[in-house]
């Protein structure tokens, strides 16, 4: 099985290097960045700067942490999924590849998690149902939290793969490149925020692993953005090619 896996993302290996081409000479990409990073420079910059005030007895405003629930950082990254959710939506139905739709739910799921804290509320909620020896290097909840991501993880990652399947090559380069990013993004916000709360640390390794989790996180949700944007752009391009200027669904 892992074999037939290997052998089926090799043969898609020239799709996802060509549009990853266009990703690169894309126009909407080049427009979005010019909007967006000087936007995330700022962010990131006061987030190191509360980072340097935390560590040096100088609090800054709680709303500069990226990491911080409804901070600056966090309202861009709601913005960020929730667009990525609706253009691919629009992608969905455009182009009736359930790819898309398997994304697109995930990134739901991101935008209303991120705001609502969804995997928190779990983590406490399953606790007191985790038994945990005493003096584990970690809480309870965080093992609840771990288990909420791998459930959801799970539904995205079957419904991802049972849509790839059947999908048409440029959707499934664009669906596999996409689920890299939000799998990155999960690296920092799900791994690495374990190993944050994995024992005890130093003031200066655990200012450092927040720091790592938390911009690693916001880099991959702003890379996945720009991807989305590239191949919303290029495919509503062609939708208007082939009607004349006038949008008609296609189906790839």
């Amino acid at each position: 099985m892992v074999r037939a896996l290997l052998t089926w993302l090799v043969s898609h290996a020239a799709d996802i290097a060509a549009e990853l081409r266009g990703v690169a000479a894309s126009r909407a990409v080049r427009t979005a960045m010019l909007w967006l990073w000087p936007y995330a420079g700022v962010i990131v910059g006061l987030d190191l700067a509360a980072i340097y005030g935390d560590a040096t007895g100088a609090a800054l405003p709680a709303q500069f942490f990226i990491s911080q629930d409804h901070s600056l950082g966090e309202f861009l990254e709601y913005a960020l999924t929730g667009s990525c959710a609706v253009m691919l939506l629009l992608m969905w139905r455009r182009l009736g590849a359930t790819a898309y739709l398997a994304n697109a739910a995930m990134m739901l799921w991101l935008t209303l998690d991120n705001a609502m804290q969804f995997h928190e509320a779990f983590g406490h909620w399953a606790a007191p149902a985790i038994p945990l020896p005493a003096g584990a290097p970690v809480a309870a909840n965080d093992v609840g939290e771990l288990l909420c991501f791998a459930l959801v993880g799970g539904f995205w990652l079957t419904g991802l793969a049972s849509a790839l399947v059947s999908a048409q090559r440029r959707a499934a380069a664009h669906s596999l490149l996409i689920a890299a990013g939000i799998g990155c993004a999960a690296v920092f916000g799900v791994a690495v925020d374990l190993i944050v709360h994995w024992g005890p640390h130093t003031l200066a390794a655990l200012e450092f692993q927040t720091w790592l989790e938390d911009s690693g996180e916001f880099a991959f949700i702003n890379l996945t953005f720009l991807l989305v944007v590239a191949f919303y752009d290029a495919e509503k391009r062609r939708w208007r090619t082939r009607s004349g200027g006038v949008l008609q669904p296609q189906l790839v």
